[in-house]
């Protein structure tokens, strides 16, 4: 009878033993590169003003404030009204900016005093 017992508990503890083994020869899941890791695929299109140092974008209507992940492409909209393509992660409330457009009926660029324009 205790033959019987010790041969169980070794027979359980085989078994056990060949499935974890069986569970760690399985590969690790593939990980994408750390660029694109958490952002949407598909681009959104966003309403809203930039920061005045790029890093931010607030979007209308909700008033959401987004970080943005490429602030490169926003140096020359710092402080403007703009349109944009971006790709999102909720998680860490990030954008990664694709398209800027200014919004219509807003000059790309603003005359400055010093413009030869203003020259006599």
């Amino acid at each position: 009878m205790i033959h019987r017992i010790h041969l169980s508990v070794a027979l359980v503890l085989l078994i056990s033993a060949a499935a974890l083994a069986q569970d760690a020869a399985k590969p690790a899941p593939m990980r994408h590169n750390s660029a694109g890791h958490g952002f949407s695929k598909k681009a959104a299109s966003f309403a809203g003003t930039v920061s005045d140092d790029g890093k931010f974008f607030l979007a209308d209507p909700d008033a959401e404030v987004w970080t943005v992940a490429n602030p490169e492409l926003l140096k020359s909209e710092q402080g403007q009204r703009v349109t944009l393509q971006a790709q999102t992660n909720g998680d860490t409330g990030e954008i990664r900016v694709l398209c800027v457009k200014p919004r219509e009926g807003q000059l790309s660029s603003m005359a400055k005093s010093g413009d030869a324009a203003f020259r006599r």
